[in-house]
């Protein structure tokens, strides 16, 4: 019993020294800087799913980026790594043209978010499907950065790339059943 009380004592003023070095003491509960900028990435998510034709609300995109908001993309091509910048209408006019092929369902697997004065930035590992309930045919990150203007929290820049037999998720970005 008086170990459990010392442990208990340690672990007590540990927890106290780091709220006294925290600016923040720990609540256990996102700000709501944070839950604004969590809900922007699932606005995203769900604006890019669909089904094959189906009109995504590509509208609804446009007001969740900043002006001059833009989209990267990085991929490896054998030895090589290939990158590509787009605008937020490029991107739609790309991803339109693929919405009339075919199917495409992404969802984020873990999302990690930061802010700090008016910026922020999620880690957003993610699964594609052709079809909700089918097996993810790529998984990827998406890295997202955020500016808090008069309108709230808006996207300044979304980057993302596909995982690959040398390039895996790291682990603190699977849920916690596959790692």
């Amino acid at each position: 019993m008086r170990n459990c009380h010392r442990v208990l004592s340690t672990a007590a003023v540990l927890w106290f020294a780091s709220c006294a070095t925290s600016p923040t003491l720990p609540t256990g509960r996102p700000s709501a800087d944070e839950l604004a900028v969590r809900a922007l990435v699932l606005d995203v998510y769900a604006i890019v799913s669909g089904e094959q034709g189906q009109a995504r609300d590509w509208d609804r995109l446009r007001k969740l980026f900043a002006d001059g908001g833009t989209m990267h993309v990085s991929m490896r091509r054998g030895d090589a790594t290939v990158a590509a910048k787009f605008d937020v209408e490029q991107f739609i006019a790309m991803a339109t043209q693929n919405s009339q092929r075919e199917a495409f369902f992404e969802s984020p697997l873990v999302t990690r978010v930061e802010t700090f004065a008016g910026v922020g930035y999620a880690w957003s590992s993610y699964a594609a499907r052709n079809t909700k309930a089918a097996e993810p045919f790529a998984r990827g990150v998406n890295c997202f950065t955020f500016m808090k203007g008069k309108d709230g929290w808006r996207i300044v820049m979304i980057a993302w790339s596909e995982e690959t037999d040398g390039d895996r998720l790291p682990a603190s970005l699977l849920p916690d059943a596959a790692r």
